[in-house]
């Protein structure tokens, strides 16, 4: 197996305007994905973001995405995951593809699953620019701790961080998870908990970008009973809603039980605080989320705490 990139250098690498059409991320640990998907997006912004999983979209649809070449639409950014559910002939359509894409799109491919003896694997790398992102070794493990937290604007000192890690440090997302709750939850008053809120008020403080309110209610909501991908659906729904009002495209606007009248009535006040591209992003946020849930046993309640504060806070302008 050809030698992989590290993280650190591939960061560096594109904050130099170094750029590849094709990246392998291989290891399991998704925070790192993560925040190279983000930098890379970050870096090429007037690019356009496909999310595709294998297994939940169909090799077909993503193969024309790849093909499509269009004068108003030729940079694009085009991210694949769970690409070990490929078919054999898909395999070879796409290493077919890697050796010889000569287009503007850049590719970004994801494989959680490490494995030394992998043909396939070990051609994707010779023909992209392949990533380390496995969980590093403890030493590592605090100082990229400590990098994550201080772009969250979160202070901790080493020996708090190395609590952390005794305790969750399973991987980066693990730990980063519960620093980004322990902190949010000093700034949170969440003697409201026992007013019973719905799920429209919950669309209407975090359309709003209102971080403590909407966190009170998220709790709130979860101490009624309602259930967490039922909220993910509310949330889903006034964001595409958004989105369709935020292009004008009336004519796609159609009845939603999820987005009632009072949420549309304020629908112009919700769209100033939004860019567009920000309201893709957070979709694709919510959609991934939506995939944890129904497919891996991560904490979803964690990750959509962090998503309210990253809606909030602005992180996916």
């Amino acid at each position: 197996m050809n030698k992989l990139h590290s993280l650190g250098q591939a960061i560096k690498s594109i904050r130099q305007n170094n750029f590849s059409n094709a990246y392998f991320l291989y290891g399991n640990d998704i925070f790192m994905q993560d925040y190279f998907i983000k930098e890379f997006q970050n870096k090429k912004n007037t690019s356009k973001s496909y999310l595709y999983y294998l297994g939940y979209d169909q090799s077909e649809i993503i193969f024309n995405e790849l093909s499509n070449v269009s004068l108003f639409d030729s940079n694009k950014i085009i991210i694949i995951k769970n690409i070990n559910r490929f078919s054999n002939k898909s395999k070879q359509d796409l290493l077919d593809y890697l050796s010889k894409n000569n287009s503007n799109n850049h590719l970004i491919l994801v494989r959680n699953e490490f494995d030394f003896k992998n043909k396939f694997i070990d051609s994707i790398i010779k023909n992209t620019i392949a990533i380390d992102v496995r969980t590093p070794f403890e030493n590592k493990m605090t100082e990229w701790i400590k990098y994550f937290s201080k772009l969250e604007g979160i202070n901790i000192e080493n020996n708090q961080i190395k609590n952390y890690i005794e305790l969750y440090g399973s991987n980066i997302s693990n730990v980063m998870n519960y620093i980004k709750i322990d902190f949010l939850s000093k700034n949170f008053n969440f003697e409201s908990a026992n007013r019973q809120y719905h799920l429209w008020h919950f669309q209407d403080s975090i359309g709003k970008k209102e971080l403590n309110q909407s966190i009170n209610i998220f709790h709130s909501l979860l101490i009624d009973g309602n259930n967490l991908n039922l909220i993910l659906i509310y949330l889903f729904n006034f964001y595409y809603f958004m989105y369709l009002f935020n292009t004008n495209n009336n004519s796609q606007i159609g009845y939603n039980f999820s987005v009632n009248k009072i949420i549309q009535s304020k629908m112009n006040i919700y769209k100033n605080k939004y860019k567009k591209s920000e309201i893709k992003n957070i979709i694709l946020q919510i959609t991934e989320l939506d995939f944890l849930s129904k497919n891996t046993s991560i904490d979803v309640n964690n990750r959509i705490i962090c998503l309210i504060n990253n809606i909030c806070v602005g992180y996916y302008e």
